[in-house]
């Protein structure tokens, strides 16, 4: 992300009391701060009934619109096109919105205020404001409420939007205490204080190395990922990060959810190497993903593990592993057979048998859907516990992790969403309990308050949907306590020969 204390120079020099944008000095900004860290910015700018506005999420995803108003305040026709940098451009989708509608996209902050403008021409002091999508033919009902006449309350997808305004209703800022997702206008904040970032790209402001790399696996495929390395020569400590259980890219998804990539970029901003890869057959890995099981998984870790070593800027002795979802699973099943890990890291990992973690994520997906009739239930979840199962998933649910978990004697971390409707809560504290069992000294556990199995701010959970967040960053207090009890424990580890570790000055605080 943007270094924070560029960032809080940038916004000290284009705060504003204003509440307009003016075509002479550019479109103002919508800035999207996430505990803090900036996640995403809309640019807008509005003459006569034309609204164009490009919006870029965690600086690898644009979105740019055009949409044509009418003189209520409701929106005629759109036109948008969504790029990722670094890869070719998407294609322009054009829509008709139809009549009496407002466009509405989650990720964009400007539909927020052209709801409080449209509750304006409607008057009332509570309204309903029609909002259709801009990228697909559905509808909704944004309840807008009146506070005073520049305090308002926007409702809409599980999320309740505090917003102010000026006079003639142009929004200034908007909260969503929930989250922790502020929403604040700035003047002449320009795309060269928010650069793009291509996903697999090393960050814009040279803060660390990105390679890609292309590792032979035992079994005849490659692995394909990137190598991030902290300035220097090394040797580093080093991170392997370990996917869901979805076929997944070496992000654990697309922008601008890139779980995988927030964690490398926290570590590898405080002197870790890390190595995240696609799963094989996906992106750029070779093999067939179709047949391969959790074990297969595991065993491509191994290999990456085993590359990491023979690398001369790799302190071998220093080589911890961080597994999101099944991949906390994995992690522990690796380091179960591999007394040489330093640490192990386990993100929404299971700490129940596969069976029950299926039954878990079934029940609550189908009791939050309205459609399935109560009397119906029942047998719903059944057929999807048992019908149309990968080999992948059959095998997830025969497995018990807590056996692997009693094998753990390196140092453990346990991380849960405390809104985790896809992985029990009781997890975590099942997985901590078996691995003291066993001997184990040094495991932590750290329940994280409304951040659901996306690792998002979501208090909703499941029925939020990923789409309809208004955050975008792998919760910020979750990677700043991953990233302080990484740095502690290899720092404890003995070095390697004629190495010391050296650890770079923190930042100071986000604004």
């Amino acid at each position: 992300m943007i270094a924070p204390f560029a960032l809080a120079l940038a916004m000290a020099a284009t705060a504003h009391p204003g509440p307009t944008a003016s075509v002479s000095r550019g479109p103002d900004a919508f800035l999207t701060f996430e505990k803090g860290e900036l996640v995403a910015v809309d640019w807008i700018e509005r003459t006569g009934s034309r609204l164009h506005t490009r919006s870029i999420l965690t600086q690898s995803m644009v979105i740019d619109a055009t949409i044509e108003l009418r003189g209520d305040e409701t929106a005629v026709r759109d036109s948008v096109v969504v790029t990722v940098p670094g890869r070719e451009p998407g294609n322009v989708t054009r829509r008709e919105l139809g009549e009496g509608a407002i466009y509405w996209s989650d990720m964009i902050p400007s539909s927020v205020e052209q709801a409080v403008r449209r509750a304006r021409v409607l008057g009332g002091d509570s309204v309903r404001v029609t909002a259709a999508n801009l990228y697909r033919d559905t509808r909704g009902d944004v309840e807008v409420d009146r506070v005073d006449a520049t305090d308002w309350v926007v409702r809409y997808n599980h999320k309740r939007y505090e917003v102010l305004t000026d006079e003639n209703g142009a929004m200034l800022s908007a909260t969503l205490p929930e989250f922790g997702v502020t929403i604040e206008r700035r003047r002449d904040f320009r795309p060269e204080q928010y650069p793009l970032w291509p996903p697999y790209a090393a960050p814009p402001d040279g803060a660390y190395r990105a390679r890609e790399v292309r590792i032979p696996a035992p079994q005849g495929h490659a692995l394909a990922g990137t190598l991030t390395t902290p300035p220097g020569r090394g040797p580093f400590p080093a991170a392997v990060l370990i996917t869901g259980l979805s076929p997944h890219n070496r992000n654990n998804g697309d922008p601008p959810w890139m779980p995988l990539r927030d964690i490398a970029d926290a570590l590898s901003r405080r002197g870790i190497a890390v190595l995240r890869v696609d799963d094989r057959g996906v992106g750029e890995s070779t093999g067939d993903h179709g047949p391969s099981t959790t074990f297969d998984e595991a065993n491509d870790v191994r290999t990456e593990i085993s590359y990491l070593r023979s690398l001369p800027g790799i302190d071998g002795r220093r080589i911890a592993l961080a597994g999101y979802s099944e991949g906390g699973l994995i992690a522990p099943m690796v380091a179960a057979r591999d007394s040489a890990l330093a640490a192990i890291v386990t993100l929404a990992g299971p700490g129940v048998p596969g069976l029950e973690v299926g039954r878990y994520q079934v029940e609550a997906a189908v009791d939050a859907d309205p459609s399935i009739p109560v009397a119906r239930r029942g047998a719903e979840i059944a057929k999807q516990l048992t019908e149309g199962l990968t080999p992948r998933e059959q095998t997830y649910l025969t497995i018990d992790p807590l056996p692997y978990a009693r094998e753990v004697r390196c140092p453990a971390l346990i991380i849960q969403g405390g809104a985790d409707l896809h992985v029990p809560l009781r997890s975590a504290e099942r997985l901590a309990a078996a691995m003291r069992a066993g001997g184990n000294r040094d495991v932590t556990v750290r329940i994280f308050p409304g951040v659901s199995h996306s690792l998002l701010p979501d208090p909703n959970g499941l029925n939020s949907g990923w789409p309809s967040l208004p955050g975008f960053l792998t919760s910020p207090d979750l990677l700043r306590v991953m990233t302080e009890w990484m740095e502690a424990r290899l720092s404890a580890v003995p070095a390697a020969k004629g190495y010391h570790l050296r650890l770079p000055p923190r930042p100071p605080s986000s604004p």
